[in-house]
């Protein structure tokens, strides 16, 4: 018999202490484990001045250092990459709250209609899916780069910062400091979304086995359990659930249909 060929997986990421770039090696580790393909995961190797997305980008398109990238869903990023057809939080990339100044922790009380949630400026990244998301459902829309915006939210350039609930907590801890940024504890705004993997163009090595492999541990109920206990997902749950939420449900008009129908299939019981 021939010998089974191995599977070089060059996951793109800048920083593997991260937590969540740790859960996606999880995940990658733990679907091709259940598709029991021999596989080796790296992270690509690229200078630190060459970290950008859009590096990453070229780079998996070549396929020569990275063959592996996670973005959004609707992402310019995605042109030109393959799909891999499921969302890596099933669903739970699509559930944002919001970081918020003394300001906006103080206005968020009387918040009770979406009408009056866009009544106030929200910030977001200048090339994030959420901005567009946002725009499209008629929020005012401030726009920065990543670590501009806590301190743009710091000095009232706007009142809420839209981020993912795998994110807020963390974010919070390291820019809010002496109290000077909130959480609004009680509010949460739903639209579909997630991360998905995306693959070297002709690499249909990685995509067929990784993605046999999510079904497999999905199926199982394996998925599931890393979510619940990972570092970067363990409390999502949890805090949803413990919560008296006040959700504002959008709609997102730039999720392309083959990830639509992926979010529609996989999907796990985020709230209760």
């Amino acid at each position: 018999m021939p010998a089974v060929r191995r599977i070089d997986i060059k996951l793109a990421a800048a920083d593997e202490l991260n937590p969540l770039i740790a859960y996606r090696s999880a995940l990658i580790r733990l679907a091709m484990q259940a598709s029991g393909k021999p596989y080796t995961l790296t992270h690509c190797e690229v200078p630190m001045t060459s970290t950008s997305d859009l590096r990453y980008v070229e780079l998996i398109k070549a396929g020569e250092v990275c063959n592996v990238f996670v973005t959004s869903a609707g992402s310019r990023l995605t042109e030109g990459l393959t799909l891999i057809p499921f969302p890596i939080y099933l669903g739970g990339g699509g559930y944002r709250v919001l970081l918020a100044n003394p300001r906006g922790m103080k206005n968020a009380g009387s918040i009770t209609r979406i009408e009056q949630l866009k009544n106030h400026p929200i910030g977001s990244g200048l090339d994030w899916v959420d901005t567009d998301i946002l725009q499209t459902n008629g929020f005012e829309v401030v726009k920065g780069s990543y670590l501009n915006l806590f301190e743009m939210l710091k000095v009232g350039r706007f009142d809420y910062l839209n981020r993912s609930i795998f994110e807020a907590t963390s974010e919070l801890g390291r820019y809010g400091t002496e109290q000077q940024l909130g959480l609004v504890q009680d509010m949460l705004l739903i639209y579909p979304e997630d991360l998905f993997f995306y693959t070297t163009p002709g690499r249909d090595d990685i995509r067929a086995s990784l993605l046999d492999g999510l079904q497999k541990i999905y199926r199982s109920g394996a998925l599931a359990t890393l979510i619940e206990t990972h570092e970067s997902t363990r409390n999502a749950k949890q805090y949803l659930r413990s919560h008296n939420l006040r959700i504002f449900r959008i709609k997102n008009p730039r999720l392309p249909a083959a990830e639509r129908k992926a979010i529609e299939t996989y999907t796990l019981k985020w709230l209760k």
